[in-house]
């Protein structure tokens, strides 16, 4: 009898079936990844609500779970010696699965790859053999597969830190070009939000202002002890008056927007950034369309105005160096974890559908435990 591998599969909107996978044979060039964790972000909750329906994201049956933690279980001989690793080492596997040869690929940016091949959001359930998403027990390692080394004395829950913390490297760092000295607004205290803050201070930004919710309160108490030199409720104040206030007038370098759903930080943000500022779009917002945009303030302040999508082979390995030397204090952000059996629950906590004990603001499932 074959060896099984166990994997929770989104089989329809809003609906998770657990099933058995035979364990593939691995040839030379291959690897198996036995799972430890598996973080979840907003694009968990929109695969599972059905928001990619019609996409290439959006193909079902398919295994989610495209932040991937583990250690080499199976490898092929020439997989050893292309990847650097070996049996046992505990490694990240990165989203994109790139061809090598595309534009993109070519450009350094193989989540645009022509192969179209990701683990967790754009490769189905019944492509063999199977095993393309980090809700499961085990993952195949295509030859193609990227694979970042990583320590094997940082915990699990901060270890599962690593993507939304590459995130915020690229996203308040790495495309705004944010300085020492300089001021940035994060509008969104999630958990890339959050972790934007503490990409700000390890560069030495002067200001750092957080906007949030009455839903964000927790967040925003987090921010200030991450090293944000104000928060701002966005309901209680006028977030563009004060960021003025703030600045005596002179406004901020960078504007990075990480919240979800809402355009208004849009327009809040082009009234926050100086003249010749770099304005940051990371906040997915969910098919909403932006009213009353005027374009002509970015080209009269020569605002430049980035779209960002995920991070790349550096920021990552940023990331993970981070994680060495601050992983104890950016542990208070795991509030919760579940096994695989529970992956429909985390994902409707991190919707906020249902509570669970508490604001959740980085979950991730313990992949060790069976269904």
């Amino acid at each position: 009898m074959a060896e099984k591998a166990y994997a929770a599969v989104l089989t329809e909107e809003r609906h998770f079936d657990y099933r058995d996978v035979d364990i593939p044979e691995i040839g030379p060039d291959e690897g198996l990844l036995r799972m430890e964790a598996a973080g979840l972000c907003g694009t968990d909750y929109e695969q599972f609500d059905g928001h990619f329906a019609g996409t290439v994201y959006g193909t079902l049956p398919m295994t989610p779970g495209h932040e991937i933690l583990g250690w080499i279980d199976r490898l092929g001989a020439n997989a050893a010696k292309r990847w650097g690793v070996k049996e046992g080492d505990r490694v990240i596997v990165e989203t994109s699965i790139p061809c090598g040869d595309c534009i993109p690929c070519q450009d350094d940016r193989p989540i645009f790859c022509d192969e179209n091949m990701g683990y967790g959001i754009r490769l189905g359930f019944d492509r063999i053999p199977h095993l393309w998403g980090g809700y499961a027990s085990h993952l195949y390692l295509h030859p193609k597969s990227r694979l970042h080394k990583v320590p094997d004395d940082i915990p699990t829950d901060a270890m599962s830190l690593f993507n939304p913390l590459s995130n915020a490297v690229r996203w308040a760092a790495v495309k705004p070009n944010l300085k020492a000295g300089q001021s940035i607004v994060i509008e969104g205290p999630g958990q890339r939000g959050l972790l934007s803050v503490v990409v700000a201070r390890e560069l030495g930004a002067e200001k750092i202002i957080v906007t949030g919710t009455n839903a964000d309160e927790n967040r925003l108490k987090l921010a200030r002890q991450f090293g944000a030199t104000a928060t701002i409720n966005v309901e209680k104040e006028d977030p563009v008056e004060r960021v003025h206030e703030l600045t005596d007038g002179r406004k901020v370098d960078v504007v990075l927007d990480v919240s979800a759903g809402s355009t208004e930080p849009i327009l809040q943000g082009i009234e926050m950034v100086r003249k010749g500022g770099n304005f940051v779009v990371a906040g997915v917002k969910t098919h909403n369309a932006l009213n009353d945009f005027y374009t002509d303030k970015l080209i009269f302040n020569e605002i430049s105005m980035l779209g960002v999508l995920s991070s790349d082979w550096t920021d990552t390995a940023k990331a993970v160096e981070i994680l060495k030397n601050h992983w104890q204090e950016l542990k208070v952000l795991c509030t919760h974890s579940y096994p695989i059996g529970e992956a429909e629950k985390a994902v409707r906590v991190l919707g906020r559908e249902i509570e669970d004990g508490g604001d959740p603001v980085h979950i991730y499932l313990d992949t060790t435990i069976a269904p």
